[in-house]
């Protein structure tokens, strides 16, 4: 017996014979199995209609294996050449200086050296002194005055008026060589570490100093004008070189500018410590 099959039932019946099985049951209308059933099964050459718009990708596509998905394509490899895929330990300088898009790593093994750092102890000197503005005037290599002004100063001319007549006085010879400068801390400085380090203070005054007494061939004779000089000075360390100068203390010449009455005591005190 020969019958026709629908496309479906078809298909498995070719996947059976496949596995060996040839003969299948009848199934009449009434649901129950009749005699065995053996025969050729006639599968058209199309049993499933083929867009005709992906035809064309479907015959290219290459043919699957069994019911699993095709996996996707993996990437084209590049071409290398012998160089590229075995680079040598000889080349790496070459490759370093190809350009800059190219890093080598170093092959050398890294060597780590111990070494002491030494830090300084913060000095036990103390001041009550934190912030400083002076105007210092050297004359005829010879006198040094060191004298406190306002943080915002605007005598500058009078000041220095006051202060080469004060010397010419003192020294009795006309002042014809001298230098005038501004010392100010902690300045445009705004780190809080150095205001509260009182040593870099005593450091810095000390260097200010000792730039404007460098050319003096002898001692030079001190003048310091000023509660805050004055007091600077003296919280300096004993062994402190601006110390050993022979000193004499005053008030501020702006003080002295103001208040001319204050002039012959500053005189008398000028006289008796500096030429006694």
């Amino acid at each position: 017996m020969s019958r026709e099959l629908p496309p479906q039932q078809a298909f498995q019946t070719h996947c059976l014979a496949q596995m060996g099985v040839v003969s299948w049951l009848s199934i009449d209308k009434s649901g129950s199995a009749s005699d065995n059933v053996s025969g050729t099964v006639f599968m058209p050459p199309q049993p499933w209609p083929i867009d005709t718009d992906v035809a064309a990708d479907v015959v290219s596509a290459p043919p699957s294996m069994g019911f699993k998905a095709a996996d996707p394509e993996p990437a084209p490899v590049p071409k290398l050449s012998p160089e590229e895929k075995e680079p040598l330990v000889h080349n790496l300088r070459e490759q370093l200086n190809a350009g800059p898009e190219i890093i080598v790593e170093d092959l050398q093994p890294i060597e780590e050296l111990a070494v002491d750092i030494v830090i300084e102890p913060e000095s036990n000197v103390v001041s009550q002194i934190t912030h400083l503005d002076i105007r210092a005037y050297a004359l005829l290599n010879k006198l040094l005055i060191l004298s406190d002004v306002p943080q915002v100063f605007s005598q500058a001319e009078d000041i220095e008026r006051l202060a080469l007549k004060m010397g010419q006085a003192l020294l009795k010879q006309p002042i014809d060589e001298w230098q005038g400068s501004a010392f100010s801390w902690p300045g445009q400085l705004r780190n809080p570490y150095f205001t509260n380090r009182t040593d870099w203070l005593f450091g810095a005054l000390e260097s200010y100093v000792g730039r404007l007494v460098k050319d003096f061939p002898e001692v030079p004779l001190l003048v310091l004008a000023g509660a805050k000089v004055t007091q600077l000075v003296e919280d300096l360390p004993a062994d402190t070189l601006l110390k050993q100068y022979p000193t004499a203390r005053i008030v501020s010449l702006p003080e002295l500018h103001r208040i001319p009455e204050l002039r012959k005591e500053a005189w008398e005190e000028m006289q008796s410590t500096l030429f006694s």
